[in-house]
């Protein structure tokens, strides 16, 4: 080994005399002309001249104003700043993410829709999501963990939907496709849900217009714009909404809606939140 070592450390000499050194830096490869030879030693010393290297530049002559260069760095170099690491933030990042995620759960089924039918489809969606599902001529059917509800695995005419209570679930505007196609839907529920809002309730006002009962109280997120497409809806007698901002344009929204429908009845809630605020500053 140490004849071989030498060897090849008297070629390297002469390599460098007649400027036959290929990639000196990686030190990897030399040539000698027409033979490529691999793998020189890396513990040859004579090799650490051959290396680029930069001007060390002090502190006094460098310009304040140059800029570092970064583009060889894994991480930033800079801190980020303290604000993207408030709690706030962080919350409406979760917040944002988490109704991503639902979006992505809820995306219509093409497969159980074709093989089921609409309203059954629509039955376990709605099931599926903590909800409740009443067909024509039978009670209300919620699924419980001592109790799961049996719906039919294939389609059967018999099974139409006439009311749906989604109070306090987690379904979004996607979800909505799930329940496409019921032509005698009666009586609706979203109470209390928290990503229902105005372009959810222009959805379900185009799709419903056997619509007769419509509970839409505590959703935060549904203003009196919404309330203007439900004129559409012209079985509609019963609406329930919550003015959460105590706002004079969603009463009168309210009122103008019971002119169009003669039968409508508009119930309008205080919202509760606000209610729990104005006795805490008291």
């Amino acid at each position: 080994m140490l004849l071989l070592h030498f060897v090849n450390k008297l070629i390297f000499d002469e390599l460098i005399k007649t400027n036959h050194v290929v990639r000196v830096k990686n030190l990897q490869y030399f040539s000698t002309g027409n033979k490529l030879m691999e793998r020189i030693p890396r513990n040859i010393k004579d090799c650490s001249r051959f290396v680029v290297r930069k001007k060390r530049i002090s502190s006094e002559d460098k310009d304040p104003k140059a800029r570092s260069d970064n583009s060889f760095s894994w991480f930033k170099a800079e801190a980020p700043p303290p604000q993207t690491l408030s709690v706030g933030n962080i919350k409406c990042w979760w917040e944002y993410n988490k109704k991503l995620l639902y979006a992505k759960q809820q995306e219509f089924n093409s497969e159980r829709a074709t093989s089921l039918g609409s309203n059954i489809a629509a039955a376990y969606f709605i099931i599926e999501w903590s909800g409740k599902v009443k067909f024509k001529n039978s009670n209300w059917l919620a699924a419980t963990k001592d109790k799961p509800v049996r719906l039919p695995n294939i389609y059967k005419p018999n099974y139409i939907i006439t009311g749906i209570d989604a109070s306090n679930t987690l379904i979004c505007y996607e979800g909505l496709t799930n329940m496409n196609s019921l032509n005698y839907l009666k009586w609706l529920s979203f109470k209390g849900c928290e990503y229902i809002d105005d372009w959810c309730i222009d959805k379900i006002s185009g799709r419903y217009p056997t619509l007769e009962y419509l509970d839409i109280s505590d959703c935060k997120n549904v203003t009196e714009r919404a309330l203007e497409a439900l004129y559409r809806l012209y079985n509609l007698k019963t609406l329930i909404v919550t003015n959460h901002h105590k706002s004079a344009t969603f009463e009168l929204t309210c009122f103008m809606l019971e002119e169009c429908n003669s039968n409508l009845k508009c119930k309008i809630f205080n919202s509760r939140y606000s209610n729990h605020l104005e006795e805490n500053k008291k």
